[in-house]
């Protein structure tokens, strides 16, 4: 039960991180210092993989803590773009990340069903690569407004999109082309 805490707190955390940051700069450290404790928190819960890289994002904010500095936590945003996208792009050599979760549902699945989700699995490479070079972009930027909204909100609306967006295509279009309407 303590790690379904840590982690919904670590959710709400990064998603509300950059609105945070944005307002509250003058306490980065603090926020910082919250986030660096929260994946530490993770960490413990975790083993192998997943609790290596929830030491590194723990170090990455806690370096951050200790200099100050609020341009390398702009960062933060891109960083798990590119972490999402080597983990989809990596998951093509073999299984694609999409496939494992479409065999949790129904575990025998023919080809075709293979074949389009590595192409979703592509599809959402493309969007981590956007994401990551816009967050980036947009951290540039002398105003960080623009960044603290697209990272706060227009990234999520952009990744429901595409979520739900390929559940409706699939629904409406693969099932009518499969029932031959």
């Amino acid at each position: 039960m303590k790690h379904k805490i840590v982690n919904l707190a670590l959710v709400l955390a990064s998603i509300a991180y950059p609105l945070v940051l944005f307002f509250w700069q003058e306490n980065s450290t603090l926020i910082f210092g919250i986030l660096c404790v929260l994946w530490g928190l993770r960490a413990y819960f975790e083993s192998g993989k997943k609790r290596q890289v929830c030491l590194a994002a723990g170090m990455f904010f806690a370096v951050c803590a200790i200099f100050r500095s609020v341009n390398l936590a702009l960062l933060y945003p891109s960083i798990v773009s590119l972490g999402f996208l080597a983990l989809f792009f990596y998951s093509l050599k073999g299984e694609a990340v999409i496939t494992k979760i479409a065999r949790l549902k129904e575990k025998n699945i023919d080809e075709k069903v293979v074949s389009y989700t590595r192409g979703l699995t592509k599809i959402w490479c493309l969007f981590f690569v956007f994401n990551a070079i816009l967050a980036f972009v947009l951290s540039c930027f002398e105003n960080k407004f623009y960044w603290s909204i697209y990272c706060s909100f227009i990234s999520y609306i952009l990744m429901g999109f595409l979520f739900f967006g390929e559940i409706l295509y699939r629904k409406v279009f693969i099932l009518k082309r499969k029932n031959g309407v």
